[in-house]
């Protein structure tokens, strides 16, 4: 998958709130060191990191509006969904072409906001 939306230099990169190959190191030997190892790894990914390091908050699925917005997105074609999330100034893409993890929370959370649903600080 090619990012085709690229070519913005003013916008958000969810990528970059990946965390960095040390930090990478770091949760591994944490994991290994936990109470319940498979539990740790099995459950560590970088879905919070990045939507705090953007939004500031997670999406509550317990709401019915946000669940609604989850279907919404879920339901649509990823293509329009990036295309929506890069002109709200969010670029999905990592490095290597395929967009972060919670791309789909991402779009979700801007959603949220643009029905008013959300209001960040």
């Amino acid at each position: 998958m090619v990012n085709q939306f690229a070519e913005e230099d003013n916008l958000i990169r969810a990528a970059s709130f990946l965390p960095s190959k040390e930090e990478l190191k770091k949760q591994q030997e944490n994991a290994v060191s936990a109470a319940d190892p498979l539990s740790a790894l099995l459950y560590s990914d970088d879905r919070d990191t990045i939507l705090y390091g953007i939004f500031g908050d997670l999406p509550d699925y317990s709401n019915p509006d946000m669940e609604a917005l989850w279907d919404e997105v879920l339901e649509a074609d990823p293509e329009v969904i990036f295309e929506y999330c890069f002109r709200k100034g969010i670029d999905l893409f990592q490095d290597d072409g395929r967009p972060v993890a919670p791309w789909r929370d991402i779009a979700v959370m801007l959603k949220a906001i643009d029905k008013g649903i959300l209001q960040l600080a």
